[in-house]
């Protein structure tokens, strides 16, 4: 983008010392005759040229003419061909998330927003980020397959845009916790069951936040301290969770599902599923509608229609205990 300006600087640069030499024209005057000369307006010379003064101006109109129409044609083609391309982009990215459904909706792009694309990108599930950072969102403007939206998340309009009513989820990151009250008030008054998770810095906010309406708050602050006091005390059972959540290092994934009307769990205990035999799966944790989680459930323990499942497994169990018991 740079070299037709210095193409042009560098004819500016030799018509000045052609002129100083050959005519003796101080520094304005050279730089007046060069301008004139090169944009052809077709001022008056600031004196009588030389012979050698008018085959040098010869040289500088036939050399610098054209380079000035040269840079000038490159420079517009670089704008033309930038804005043709944000445009075509642009559209492409809005009709890709028109057609989106049950997806996510990242509102913030920092270091957590950036954490929870990273995890659904390898989940390989739908998303979309609302940022109105125009530096945090740089990096994902050479990203083809990442859809985003530059503008304010706490608008009613962009969250349609992002496709608030078909989402599934979605996480208010924005900085201060001001903004995430407003973004899940706005997200509750456009779809009042979406699951919504929010960031809170202070334990006011994550109150007020909880009341407006959102599913989960996140105090990150708090969850550091405790994972670090954790580690401290249990460092091994730190390392068995850490391996769980990233799935990098262990083939051992724990997954949620929520138990249909149709699946054949419902009114049956989890001795009649007989689900570690089956499907070589542990049932971790049940939580019922409206309860709180039951860690361990005793096997006597009845499914029901709405009741969510945490299990533990390889990727295969989990597979196969979602396609024969859900």
């Amino acid at each position: 983008m740079w070299r037709p300006f210095l193409l042009i600087l560098l004819v500016i640069l030799i018509g000045i010392i052609g002129f100083h030499i050959i005519e003796g024209l101080s520094f304005l005057d050279s730089l007046y005759m060069t301008i004139i000369t090169i944009f052809t307006v077709g001022f008056r010379e600031v004196k009588e040229l030389s012979s050698a003064g008018q085959v040098f101006t010869i040289l500088i109109i036939l050399g610098g003419v054209g380079t000035v129409l040269f840079a000038f044609t490159k420079i517009a083609e670089k704008v033309f061909e930038g804005t043709i391309h944000q445009l075509w982009r642009r559209k492409k990215m809005e009709k890709k998330i028109q057609n989106l459904k049950d997806h996510y909706i990242i509102c913030g792009f920092g270091r957590m927003g950036k954490t929870v694309k990273e995890r659904l990108e390898g989940e390989k599930l739908p998303f979309v980020i609302i940022d109105n950072n125009e530096e945090k969102l740089e990096e994902l403007k050479g990203d083809d397959d990442t859809l985003f939206i530059e503008d304010d998340a706490t608008q009613e309009e962009v969250l349609v845009r992002a496709g608030i009513k078909k989402a599934k989820g979605l996480a208010a990151l924005l900085p201060n916790d001001a903004d995430n009250l407003y973004l899940v008030l706005t997200v509750r008054l456009i779809n009042p069951s979406i699951f919504v998770l929010s960031k809170a810095l202070d334990e006011e906010g994550e109150k007020k936040i909880l009341q407006i309406g959102a599913n989960k708050v996140v105090s990150p602050y708090k969850l550091g301290g405790l994972k670090i006091a954790q580690g401290l005390i249990r460092p091994t059972l730190v390392d068995f969770v850490d391996l769980i959540i990233r799935r990098k290092e262990l083939a051992l994934h724990m997954e949620e599902f929520i138990v249909k009307k149709s699946s054949q769990m419902v009114n049956r205990n989890l001795a009649e599923c007989d689900i570690r035999r089956q499907a070589n799966v542990i049932v971790v944790a049940m939580k019922k509608p409206g309860e709180d989680i039951a860690f361990n459930p005793s096997s006597d323990a009845m499914i029901e229609t709405g009741d969510i499942l945490l299990v533990l497994g390889d990727k295969e169990a989990i597979n196969k205990f979602q396609n024969v018991y859900l």
